[in-house]
């Protein structure tokens, strides 16, 4: 058995872990409307088929194994983390506007800055984060009429 195929077993443990989670919200479209557990059940969705097919190929034989230096754990991956525990940290104190467009700076940042240099990856990742939380705005409160935290200030 293979390190990909034992991680694939993980994130299906986690999966199932996730959906009992999820099974415990209102149902989707019970009452009509989307609901809390939308969400939740297409990460769950989304998690359990893409395990499931790396579990299926690293068994069959049939992945394919690339040996590049961006398959390995990276400065660029604890950053990552790293924003991600920041970001779940600070959405509600610093509210969604702030904790979201800092988080999708960083990580837009970090990928940039690799193909664009650090000066123009400025601004890009700038528009990108100002893109992504306008949209996230208007497809949570808009759409969902979802209620997303102000902050404590």
């Amino acid at each position: 058995m293979t390190r990909q195929a034992l991680f694939a077993l993980f994130l299906l443990a986690i999966d199932v872990a996730y959906l009992q989670q999820a099974l415990e919200l209102p149902l989707p479209f019970a009452s009509g409307e989307p609901g809390p557990a939308l969400m939740p059940m297409v990460l769950v969705l989304t998690l359990g088929i893409g395990a499931l097919g790396v579990l299926v190929q690293e068994l069959r034989g049939t992945a394919r194994h690339e040996d590049d230096e961006d398959a390995n754990f990276s400065l660029r991956t604890i950053a990552l983390i790293l924003l991600t525990c920041g970001f779940v940290w600070a959405f509600e104190p610093l509210g969604y506007w702030y904790a979201t467009l800092a988080y999708a700076f960083g990580v837009a940042w970090l990928f940039e800055q690799e193909r664009l240099g650090a000066a123009k990856a400025l601004l890009t990742s700038a528009l990108i984060s100002v893109g992504i939380t306008g949209v996230g705005w208007l497809f949570f409160v808009t759409l969902f009429d979802l209620f997303l935290p102000q902050g404590y200030f």
